[in-house]
């Protein structure tokens, strides 16, 4: 009795993700999938600006270091028939068969983003994320007992979702005409 209620709460720990670690943001280290723009913005103006906009798009702030300029957003869950070509369009699903991820039933993604003085009137914003592919399985404790175990598995970005992510905050932020001088891109209309 003893061990099974061990692999209870052990199970209640990983299904909470009592036991993952956040990634560390490094500013210096480039994160594979990340990309980065220089804005004709000083930080003083663009951080209240980007803190504005990441509600207007769906995410809520999980954690803003103004003094190291991180901002780091609650996970974003996706789930519903379409999550396995979602996964297939935003990750690199290498890692996932080589965990023996064999199918997925969600995913979260957790954006952060690096804002930095890059001059006088400049401000350089990196956007990465972490993607989590979740499988939920059935798990026997013993005889009647069972339990729905996640099995998480990060994917590496393509770098789609900070892209989107980007062209959604700078669409917030900025006027048509400065949206097209930001990213050489046509905005949405």
């Amino acid at each position: 009795m003893a061990r099974a209620l061990a692999c209870i709460t052990l199970a209640a720990l990983a299904g909470c993700g009592g036991l993952r670690r956040a990634p560390e943001l490094d500013p210096k280290e480039h994160v594979r999938g990340e990309r980065q723009r220089v804005v004709q913005i000083p930080f003083e103006e663009l951080w209240p600006a980007l803190l504005g906009a990441l509600p207007d798009e769906g995410l809520r702030v999980a954690h803003a270091d103004r003094g190291r300029g991180a901002i780091a957003t609650k996970p974003v869950r996706m789930s519903g028939r379409d999550v396995p070509k979602r996964l297939a369009e935003i990750g690199d699903l290498s890692r996932a068969r080589q965990a023996g991820l064999e199918r997925v039933s969600e995913l979260e993604v957790t954006y952060y983003l690096l804002i930095a003085g890059a001059g006088e009137a400049q401000t350089s914003v990196r956007i990465r994320s972490t993607i989590d592919a979740i499988d939920r399985e059935f798990v026997s404790l013993g005889p009647g007992l069972f339990n729905i175990v996640p099995h998480r598995v990060e994917v590496p970005s393509r770098g789609v979702v900070e892209h989107d992510l980007l062209r959604r905050l700078v669409g917030n932020i900025f006027t048509t005409e400065e949206t097209l001088f930001l990213l050489g891109e046509p905005g949405i209309d």
